[in-house]
């Protein structure tokens, strides 16, 4: 496939893959198919006598810049390493874990597994991947050294993947918006060290327009709803989830419920959450660069207004609260292939993959400090995805963050509709963590 089709296919694309904009989506496991069931070998340009290699990969449910640029990562990887041949198990996000799981219990091993931070912990206490450790001591062309310490996926001490893909948010606004209000924008005020999280709030209220108690206008959208969202918050406010042992929970403390209270007023006492970006709606949202597709489908092409984008903005601390998320290809435990897994994960994390993975909203934070963003629209600035990757740290994960998520939705909820004090929603929060801390513990 030529990037011309890749291009034209991410233009047709409806979706936006979930994980990646907020990292927190996921659907319900899907029937297991057997693991006796043929999988689906990618056809490689030079067949000879290439050895199979086994990748559970997700591919099921996603959008078709998504699919179509694996399936090229896929034939280029073969192309350049004709002694393996990659034979794709299929799976949809919600279903990674389970279909693991299942194949695991009948013996067979994949060589390569599609990987994300929330599964990390699982996967390797399972059994069901191996250390990279080894492939690293002994392999001269890849270095922990290359990479930033938020793109290597690490659990208790041993590192198990190098990120292909980080998610973090940046700031996209409507600049026209800005103008016809009077505001600097979000670009202008970053350039005089003035873009902080009070700058949002001034910006946002001056931006939102109402017809009675409906909003017409949003001046904003955040999501401190999702826990993976949360550090950025309580980074930029001074404050941790956690003290750095992993031993106590620190989520009720002064400088973490002031970030909680000022996200609460956003919608509760402000109201300025609302609106449809993407329908010229909206002043200012947080999204990861996945979501440039559908801005370059839905607002560029229709020329519906000037799209800019900034950096994470700064907290009371002058923090900015950068989060990375990774994902990964990791090794199966006791794999047949384990050589070509390796191979294959090193593919991921090269320059030769970047640009397929550009297609559908990826290279712009690259987790291998030699990589440069890439963008393929005018509207995206690669000095802030730099600038935003150089600040860069990794998203703190309870060993539990399932359960911390489903049970932070539930206190949002009550802290916005006023059945909580913010304060009472941080004590409970607070006692909540300690106890799966005390269960669990990190995933670092």
């Amino acid at each position: 496939m030529t990037r011309r089709f890749l291009l034209s296919k991410a233009v047709r694309g409806a979706g936006v893959l979930a994980l990646a904009a907020c990292s927190e989506t996921s659907a319900a496991p899907e029937a297991e198919e057997s693991p006796q069931e043929k999988t689906k070998a990618v056809a490689t340009p030079k067949a000879g006598e290439a050895t199979l290699v086994s990748a559970l990969m997700v591919l099921r449910g996603q959008d078709p810049a998504w699919i179509n640029s694996w399936h090229t990562v896929f034939a280029t990887f073969q192309a350049e390493h004709p002694a393996y041949k990659l034979e794709i198990n299929d799976a949809s996000f919600g279903s990674v874990t389970s279909r693991a799981l299942t194949f695991m219990a009948a013996g067979f091993t994949f060589d390569a597994i599609y990987g994300f931070i929330d599964w990390l912990g699982l996967f390797a206490d399972a059994g069901i991947i191996q250390s990279i450790n080894p492939f690293l001591t002994t392999d001269t062309d890849v270095s922990l050294d290359d990479f930033h310490d938020f793109g290597v996926l690490r659990h208790k001490g041993l590192d198990y993947g190098l990120a292909w893909q980080l998610a973090s948010h940046p700031i996209w606004f409507n600049a026209d918006k800005f103008g016809e209000a009077g505001l600097q924008t979000p670009t202008a005020l970053e350039a005089a060290g003035e873009w902080t999280w009070e700058a949002v709030l001034d910006a946002a209220v001056k931006l939102t327009k109402r017809a009675g108690e409906n909003i017409t206008f949003g001046g904003l959208q955040v999501f401190p709803m999702f826990t993976s969202f949360l550090p950025y918050y309580a980074w930029a406010w001074g404050a941790d989830l956690w003290d750095e042992g992993c031993t106590e929970a620190t989520l009720n403390t002064p400088e973490f419920t002031d970030a909680v209270q000022y996200c609460v007023d956003l919608f509760a006492k402000h109201k300025v959450i609302g609106g449809n970006f993407l329908y010229g709606t909206q002043g200012m949202v947080e999204r990861a660069p996945d979501v440039a597709r559908q801005f370059d489908q839905g607002i560029a092409a229709r020329d519906l207004f000037s799209i800019g984008m900034a950096p994470r903005p700064q907290g009371p601390n002058g923090d900015r609260g950068t989060v990375m998320t990774p994902s990964a290809i990791l090794l199966g435990d006791r794999a047949k292939n384990v050589e070509g897994g390796w191979a294959f994960l090193k593919y991921t994390v090269s320059a030769a993959a970047q640009p397929h993975f550009a297609v559908f909203g990826q290279g712009r934070f690259n987790a291998n400090k030699h990589l440069k963003p890439l963008t393929l629209y005018p509207f995206e600035n690669p000095e802030v995805y730099e600038q935003m990757t150089l600040q860069g740290r990794p998203e703190p994960q309870l060993l539990q963050q399932r359960d911390f998520y489903t049970a932070w939705r539930v206190t949002w909820d009550g802290m916005v509709e006023g059945s909580l004090s913010v304060a009472e929603g941080m004590a409970k929060t607070q006692e909540q963590v300690q106890g799966w801390i005390n269960a669990g513990g990190c995933l670092r």
